[in-house]
């Protein structure tokens, strides 16, 4: 029941509209504001919720028929004493966001699962997007009950999927090409 709780607040706080600091607007960007993963049934499970804010450059190329690719970029990782760290798996979850000016809706297109869903304002698609719930990462059998364990995570926006104009400007301007950094949360297994 918290878990559903917590989306709900998170997608009602989308719906409210961007977020404000003393009347100003803060800066695009991305960054995770949590995450961490807990065992149900023998599966490693996600929850991660992050802040997502576009410039608004972006939002301008979106309203004019450029699709905006974010991909959430996953790594469960051994922690080893002497040696660097070993990569047990890999995960990527993408979307692509575009806008359809004839029904003034934005679009989200989960691009693992190819399911679509139609959101009336960027805010409330981008407070979807800002919650990863219950995410199935591995199964536990894949995990050394006495290893120590973390994983990363990052959001950012595929530049690669940009027009090649767009893709330039991306490498010379910031605004064009968010990413959140990795964010790293410990593994209990």
């Amino acid at each position: 029941m918290g878990r559903r709780l917590t989306f709900i607040v998170i997608l009602l706080l989308g719906l409210v509209g961007a977020p404000q600091v003393y009347g100003q607007e803060l800066r695009p960007g991305f960054e995770v504001v949590s995450a961490q993963s807990t065992v149900v049934e023998d599966v490693v499970r996600l929850d991660a919720m992050f802040g997502l804010r576009l410039s608004d450059d972006l939002i301008e190329a979106l309203q004019n028929g450029i699709y905006l690719n974010l991909n959430i970029d996953i790594q469960i990782n051994k922690d080893r004493r002497f040696v660097w760290s070993s990569t047990i798996t890999t995960l990527e979850q993408r979307y692509q966001i575009s806008y359809q000016p004839l029904t003034d809706h934005y679009v989200l297109n989960n691009l693992n699962s190819e399911v679509v869903f139609q959101f009336p304002s960027l805010e409330s698609l981008l407070a979807v997007v800002s919650v990863l719930n219950d995410f199935p990462l591995l199964d536990t059998s894949l995990l050394k009950p006495k290893g120590r364990y973390f994983g990363e995570i990052r959001i950012e926006i595929d530049r690669d999927s940009f027009p090649v104009p767009l893709r330039l400007m991306s490498y010379v301007y910031g605004d064009w090409h968010l990413s959140s950094g990795w964010y790293k949360w410990s593994l209990q297994p």
